[in-house]
């Protein structure tokens, strides 16, 4: 039976060293109890999970304390198992840097390789890599070259190497302050349309198509946005678009593997892609309950599973 160790960076001693207090923690504790149920069903993989000691106080049987970083690191550990599989936000390029801790160390993982991971890390980056191979996404511009952008009604600034909402604004008008304020975000102009996310598992030579989301944000009276609902199943944009782009993506990222979390903006049949994320992500959660997937058996046989097209929808509230 496979052996599979599970590292979520929230709630698995990735902030060990400072307060549990990440506006992620409700999304990673719901993926977390998902994971766990899935893998429990599967019954064909033996899973073990990182737990942070102040997450839950219970020691259960699969559970492994963190009270340091240094069972995340130590090797010999980490290789008493087939595979790990990191679940970790892109700030700060957290992900990046412990998948190449993890290729570096020669330890199997269920990820994309680090070189995939860090275009899709940096919005800067991958900006200019959708403009290299004409990929319709959002301008992206590091702040002091705001200028640099076509449409100017609008103004979005994000946190460079962010995941979800972490940073993301509106603002009608930039002005110097804000060059100094903001300087290691970057800015894209607004675009209007509805949002909507794709949930993907990726193998060596094909993918998965597994569910596309619908998104609502909402905007607070200092121009924050954030994810409120999302609506998985939710079979409303036509696809064909959608199937050219991940035909197109798999071929310019070979190296994506695993779970892919992708989300775009809807507008009048336009698809405009603002970013791809190569880790489980929110949607996750109503996968099981929508279209009965059971990601721990993808692990094991991808070529088993064929899409429910029931139309059955699942909320989750982030």
């Amino acid at each position: 039976m496979k052996k599979v160790l599970i590292y979520e960076y929230i709630t698995g001693g990735g902030l060990i060293n400072e307060a549990l207090t990440s506006h992620l923690l409700t999304e990673a504790n719901l993926m977390m109890k998902s994971l766990n149920n899935n893998f429990k069903l599967s019954g064909k993989i033996s899973h073990s999970y990182l737990e942070d000691y102040r997450v839950n106080p219970l020691q259960l049987k699969n559970q492994i304390k963190i009270k340091n970083s240094k069972k995340i690191y130590d090797t010999s550990f980490l290789r008493q198992f087939d595979e790990v599989l990191p679940i970790i936000p892109e700030n700060n390029l957290e992900l990046y840097k412990y998948i190449k801790f993890l290729e570096d160390n020669n330890i199997n993982m269920i990820a994309s390789d680090s070189k995939t991971v860090l275009i899709l890390s940096d919005k800067l980056k991958f900006y200019n890599f959708c403009k290299k191979h004409s990929i319709n996404t959002i301008e992206t511009y590091k702040i002091n070259d705001y200028k640099r952008i076509t449409s100017k009604r609008s103004y979005i600034i994000k946190d460079r190497y962010g995941a979800g909402c972490s940073y993301v604004r509106l603002q009608k008008k930039l002005s110097q302050q804000d060059f100094f304020t903001h300087s290691e975000r970057i800015v894209q102009p607004y675009i209007k349309g509805t949002s909507y996310s794709l949930c993907l598992y990726f193998t060596n030579d094909s993918y998965i198509f597994l569910s596309l989301n619908k998104q609502i944000l909402t905007q607070d009276e200092n121009g924050f946005i954030n994810l409120k609902t999302i609506i998985i199943n939710s079979n409303d944009v036509h696809q064909l678009e959608i199937v050219r782009f991940l035909s197109k993506l798999k071929i310019l990222l070979p190296g994506l593997k695993g779970y892919v979390g992708i989300d775009f903006i809807y507008d009048k049949s336009n698809i405009t892609i603002v970013e791809v994320n190569p880790r489980l992500t929110t949607s996750f959660i109503g996968l099981y309950e929508t279209i009965g997937i059971n990601y721990a058996d993808l692990l094991i046989n991808s070529n088993f599973f064929k899409r429910s097209i029931s139309g059955k929808k699942y909320l989750v509230y982030a």
